[in-house]
């Protein structure tokens, strides 16, 4: 599957499981250990979480650890309350935004990872060259 779908379906099923829960955000930094920012950027889809965090979330939060690893955040809308229906879909359509975004960066930026790496392992960079013995060193600089 791919990579960012993936961190969209999480950030849009933590949202969900965290308003049906009707968990705040402040809950969810103290069972994570994260600050308040950390979690708001997992559920806009602006980073991605870890596995762990995931299980830690699912075990102190008491939610469906299956639901946070397989579920289908536009199924699970239906079970948000009417009146929390029309926030949940609009922060879905922010996280979808972001993605899309992410996704935009990376294809302008992906022709520049093959020599960004070899700059990186030391290829195409300042290569010594062997000075004379009695060569001058510029000291005044």
């Amino acid at each position: 599957m791919d990579a960012l779908l993936e961190k969209e379906r999480i950030a849009k099923m933590m949202f969900v499981l965290r308003t049906l829960s009707k968990r705040t955000q402040t809950r969810l930094t103290k069972s994570l250990k994260v600050s308040f920012q950390q979690i708001q950027k997992y559920e806009k889809g602006l980073n991605g979480i870890s596995s762990h965090h995931l299980f830690t979330l699912a075990k102190e939060q008491k939610w469906n650890i299956d639901l946070l690893f397989n579920g289908n955040p536009e199924t699970m809308l239906a079970s948000v309350p009417l009146k929390e229906q029309h926030r949940v879909a609009k922060k879905f359509l922010e996280i979808e935004a972001n993605v899309r975004e992410e996704r935009k960066l990376q294809t302008k930026y992906a022709p520049l990872m093959p020599q960004l790496n070899r700059e990186l392992a030391g290829e195409n960079t300042y290569q010594d060259r062997e000075l004379p013995i009695n060569a001058p060193i510029n000291k005044s600089a």
